[in-house]
């Protein structure tokens, strides 16, 4: 049977999908893959472990719409024996596909320098296109850190059918190491559910927000957060932040003890985790949402705050950057100021009114950058061609 005469059938390989056999992580890839018909999907997701004697994959159904498979692997810290580990990874996924009668038209590898040099090797192996997508939180590190990488990272994108930058900011950087390939090449913003195309912002509330998971407290910038909220707390006492999400018990009580450290207790509150649904619904109250990630690849919780009427701080060069340019609804901070992130955050107090009667004026424009159907029409035209030559 061709793919002519049933669904076009694309094997996705993901390192940050969430499994039963692993701790909750982002759901970008998942909600992808879902939107994905009228296609069939397998989904690979990869789960890195230290221990060599634990790499029994599972078949976790079809019960989210998509063939699952958890795929855990033997890895080193610090991407030490990558291209062996990934190969390794390869081998498994060729023999697995093949034991399900699963072969594949397309294979969709969700990073480059992890997945897709696992997804090369299978497509390769298959004959079949390949599409990679670009998240520039490691692609940056592997690039600058791991420079005998770069050569087969250049074979593995001159391979590939198509290019999706998720990390609009990752561009410029890429193409320091990549000839560009504009034929190729896509922007892929993560899928967000409250995007619309009109925006109708609610009166500003008296507390800004920050929402993250209190496990990468590190890498949200959580530190400087506090410390900048503080700063600008002594010139505006009025301030008041609440901090969404929960953690492990160390986690919490880390936060807790810089909310303490830095004499904001009775200004800054932990609320603890809350399902997507009750942010979404709380969201349009609050003043803005303040997150001066680390090299945030994307940052999901960036596009829904928007789309729920409120303006944004996060770190210049990372997150959605790129993807605002001309739109004046957010403040950007250089990684680590926590004297621009104190100015920032007393900026966007002032300014909260004029960006959100921005984000009225500007939702089409601002909806037509991350609209999802738009994505996913072009993303299904890509592989219809590709399949078909």
């Amino acid at each position: 049977m061709t793919a002519s005469d049933r669904r076009i059938r694309i094997v996705h390989l993901a390192v940050d999908v969430n499994t039963p056999q692993r701790q909750r992580t982002t759901t970008a890839v998942e909600w992808f893959v879902e939107s994905l018909d009228p296609f069939e999907n397998v989904l690979i997701g990869m789960r890195r472990t230290p221990l060599a004697w634990r790499t029994r994959q599972t078949d976790c159904g079809t019960d989210r719409g998509y063939r699952l498979f958890d795929l855990p692997f033997f890895g080193l810290p610090f991407g030490i024996g990558l291209f062996f580990s990934m190969w390794l990874v390869a081998r498994r996924t060729i023999a697995l596909l093949e034991h399900e009668g699963l072969r594949p038209d397309i294979v969709h590898a969700h990073k480059l320098t992890f997945e897709g040099i696992a997804g090369w090797c299978v497509a390769r192996h298959f004959g079949v296109p390949l599409f990679v997508s670009l998240r520039g939180e490691v692609e940056t590190k592997i690039f600058r850190l791991k420079p005998t990488y770069r050569p087969l990272l250049r074979r593995i994108c001159s391979y590939a059918s198509h290019l999706y930058f998720v990390s609009a900011w990752f561009r410029d950087e890429y193409h320091r190491h990549v000839p560009a390939q504009p034929d190729k090449e896509r922007r892929l913003p993560n899928i967000v559910r409250n995007i619309s195309p009109t925006i109708t912002p609610q009166p500003p509330g008296e507390a800004f927000v920050t929402i993250l998971n209190l496990d990468t407290w590190k890498r949200k910038g959580l530190p400087w957060l506090i410390d900048g909220f503080a700063r600008a707390y002594r010139q505006r006492p009025s301030l008041r932040m609440d901090i969404i999400g929960g953690g492990s018990a160390d986690s919490i009580a880390r936060a807790q003890k810089l909310i303490t450290d830095a004499g904001l207790t009775d200004s800054v509150r932990l609320t603890g985790a809350l399902p997507n649904a009750d942010v979404l619904k709380r969201l349009p109250f609050y003043r803005g949402l303040l997150l001066p990630s680390r090299n945030e690849t994307f940052g999901m919780v960036y596009v829904e705050a928007l789309f729920a009427g409120i303006p944004i701080l996060f770190t210049r060069g990372t997150a959605i950057d790129g993807y605002l340019d001309g739109i004046d609804v957010a403040v950007t901070v250089r990684e680590g100021d926590v004297e621009a992130i104190a100015q920032g955050i007393l900026s966007l107090d002032r300014e909260t009114s004029r960006m959100r009667e921005t984000l009225q004026n500007r939702a089409a424009e601002l909806h037509a950058r991350f609209d999802p159907d738009h994505v996913l029409t072009v993303y299904r035209s890509d592989i219809k061609a590709a399949v078909t030559e």
